[in-house]
């Protein structure tokens, strides 16, 4: 094969760019023109005789599975370093040849929520008076949003001979659950204690749209039915159950209706009775009204296994998000 001859002439080059036909002006309008040796801005479209700019048509929204694509941060340790995450530890110790894996319902906010709960973060802050350091789950270490979850199991473990019949069993646990499309609210703001963990954890609690401010019952049958399923899973593969505590303690599914949330901030410091209070009560004020009003729409259940997001869509159903006929699970 013949290969190319490049010349190594530099003035062959400079030559070859003079013999270049020198750029044209381009008009904008009637009376500007451009400046040799400066960019010429580019023309701009109208429509009919008013010279008004026409209007590009609006892009169409990304599909739900565009964030897994980008879900995992860059290993920066083969082995468990609290140094490099602000002193937390795994709850599920790592262990080489498994796959850490988590069931979860995501939830990016848009940037007007996203704007107002950092807002809410820095309030809270604020009643903290500097005693408590409070770390946020809403922005990475570059400044970008994050997306916020709420989980449908606890830390998990897999190995890798078992990781892809867990997910199999998974879809098809939560797509024959007879739970279909439903949404969420924000209720209440609260700390919560993690039974296994060293953290407090910031959160908003969560009840089903449909049942918000009815009273008694459970407040999040929807969520409480695809806990069931994915909890019965893991149990299938010696993993430990979440919310297991709620139900031992409490009275069934009103129980454990309570614990479903949202974390948005954590911290290592127990903060004070008085201090606490105040910090949560930040929630109750005008300014958060419409916090209580906004519906996080939950179609899918995430399963991320290893650096692995799977989106395995709900089944479709009427309001209420009861009943349904499943969809394919998108493994990939």
């Amino acid at each position: 094969m013949a290969l190319v001859d490049y010349s190594s002439s530099s003035s062959a080059s400079t030559e070859s760019l003079h013999q270049q036909p020198p750029a044209k002006r381009h008009k904008v309008g009637d009376s500007e023109t451009s400046t040799p040796g400066r960019l010429s801005s580019p023309a701009v479209k109208v429509d009919g005789q008013d010279g008004k700019p026409s209007k590009r048509s609006a892009m169409p929204p990304l599909p739900s599975t565009f964030h897994d694509l980008y879900a995992s941060t860059v290993r920066q340790s083969v082995v468990d370093d609290p140094s490099l995450h602000h002193g937390r530890k795994r709850q599920t110790p790592h262990i080489v040849g498994n796959w850490p894996s988590h069931l979860y319902i995501e939830w990016n906010p848009t940037s007007p929520e996203y704007d107002m709960l950092v807002n809410l973060v820095q309030d809270v802050e604020t009643e903290l008076q500097g005693k408590v350091k409070l770390h946020n789950f809403l922005t990475s270490d570059l400044g970008s949003p994050l997306p916020l979850h709420i989980s449908l199991s606890r830390p998990l473990s897999l190995t890798t001979a078992s990781k892809d019949d867990f997910l199999e069993r998974a879809a098809g646990a939560i797509q024959t659950g007879a739970v279909g499309p439903f949404a969420v609210s924000p209720r209440t703001l609260a700390w919560y204690k993690s039974p296994d963990s060293d953290r407090i954890f910031l959160i908003i609690r969560v009840a089903s749209r449909d049942l918000l401010g009815k009273g008694a019952g459970a407040l999040n049958p929807e969520l409480v039915a695809l806990l069931r399923r994915c909890n019965g899973v893991a149990s299938q593969f010696g993993q430990p159950p979440l919310y297991k505590h709620h139900e031992d303690g409490g009275s069934g599914d009103e129980a454990v209706g309570v614990a479903f949330h949202i974390s948005i901030g954590w911290t290592f410091d127990v903060p004070g009775e008085e201090m606490s209070l105040r910090a949560i009560k930040v929630f109750k004020r005008s300014k958060y009204a419409e916090v209580r009003k906004w519906e996080i729409d939950v179609s899918a259940v995430k399963a991320k296994i290893g650096n692995s997001v799977h989106h395995i869509p709900l089944g479709r159903a009427g309001k209420g998000g009861i009943a349904g006929r499943p969809e394919a699970p998108d493994y990939f």
